[in-house]
């Protein structure tokens, strides 16, 4: 319910004041509204009144900016899921695709002494088979192990990132 709340401000409210607050036109207004405030300051009435406009002005562009910034980060958060999921799956898929190119290669070898051994039997030589090599198991060759391959590991790395302080960031 909140989140349709949500989607129709954003959709059909909240554009309005964004758009009015970054006319050109109304920056310029708000910044001339500086003058009157200076030349007559013994006019209370006058001043209290662009006073009350310049600190609503403040205060809507002040809330916007952090609505579209939070908005923002959360978009970003999401991409970033979603980016670190496809990087998981495709990991996954080429660390299978490469257990299976290892496995064939194994096979290969094992039919390659099986040739070995009958073209010895057809000379009537006798051979000694070489040991089957064991496949490599490539989730332990991962820096990280197993862990690298559970379902949940993207969100267990990314509540570990440090963010930068405020002052770094640009």
């Amino acid at each position: 319910m909140i989140r349709k709340f949500n989607d129709f401000l954003d959709r059909y409210i909240l554009p309005w004041p964004v758009r009015f607050l970054t006319d050109r036109a109304v920056i310029l207004v708000t910044m001339v509204l500086l003058i009157p405030l200076i030349a007559f300051a013994n006019k209370t009435t006058l001043v209290l009144g662009i006073n009350s406009y310049l600190n609503v002005m403040s205060v809507a562009v002040s809330s916007i900016v952090l609505l579209y910034a939070m908005l923002a980060e959360n978009h970003q958060k999401e991409i970033a899921e979603m980016q670190e999921m496809r990087a998981q799956e495709d990991h996954t898929h080429v660390t299978n695709i490469h257990t299976l190119v290892l496995e064939t290669m194994a096979n290969q070898q094992q039919e390659i002494e099986d040739l070995k051994q009958m073209i010895a039997a057809i000379q009537g030589q006798a051979y000694e088979r070489k040991p089957r090599q064991a496949v490599v198991d490539l989730r332990r060759m991962h820096p990280r192990g197993d862990a690298r391959y559970k379902a949940d590991d993207a969100m267990h790395r990314m509540r570990h990132l440090r963010r930068p302080p405020m002052s770094q960031i640009k």
